[in-house]
């Protein structure tokens, strides 16, 4: 009788630590990079050619969004951007362009690439997916300063100024 009350007593201590904790893991989420901020740099594309690029991007999470205006010759585009960043620095997304440069329609393209906290770049290259058949590029931008991170599990980036 007393061994299946000490047992019991123990599987009941057992139980209210994992209540306690949640019964989650301790460790912690990896933190995702701030990609809130004012960019400026390089685009090359198969159709505009080289241009030069500015973009303000916001972030919730692991949610960017955002415009970037290139400005390539006489020609200037607009463009909006969605993209999800993951903990290694990974960026996937679409752009899109809804007054392009020749009379298609609005394009649409994939993009992937990558954010270096260190050197705060963000780079990456893009495929038409709908209209603009066949064009792809890619941009290399560099962050000018970020904006405050809308969640607190993220950190600011070291070495670039408040916007």
């Amino acid at each position: 009788m007393k061994l299946s009350l000490i047992t019991a007593l123990a599987l009941g201590a057992a139980l209210a630590l994992q209540a306690c904790n949640g019964g989650s893991s301790s460790t912690p989420a990896p933190s995702l990079a701030n990609l809130s901020g004012d960019y400026k740099g390089t685009l090359q594309d198969s159709a505009l050619g080289s241009g030069s690029s500015s973009a303000t991007l916001s972030q919730n999470g692991a949610a960017v969004g955002g415009t970037i205006v290139t400005t390539a010759g006489a020609k200037t585009v607009n463009a909006a951007i969605s993209l999800t960043v993951s903990p290694n620095g990974s960026v996937l997304g679409s752009i899109v362009i809804d007054a392009p440069p020749e009379p298609s329609g609005t394009c649409t393209f994939s993009t992937s690439g990558t954010y270096d906290p260190t050197t705060s770049v963000l780079s990456g290259t893009y495929t038409a997916v709908t209209n603009c058949s066949g064009v792809t590029g890619s941009y290399t931008l560099t962050q000018q300063c970020s904006d405050t991170v809308t969640n607190p599990m993220q950190r600011r980036t070291m070495g670039v100024p408040k916007c």
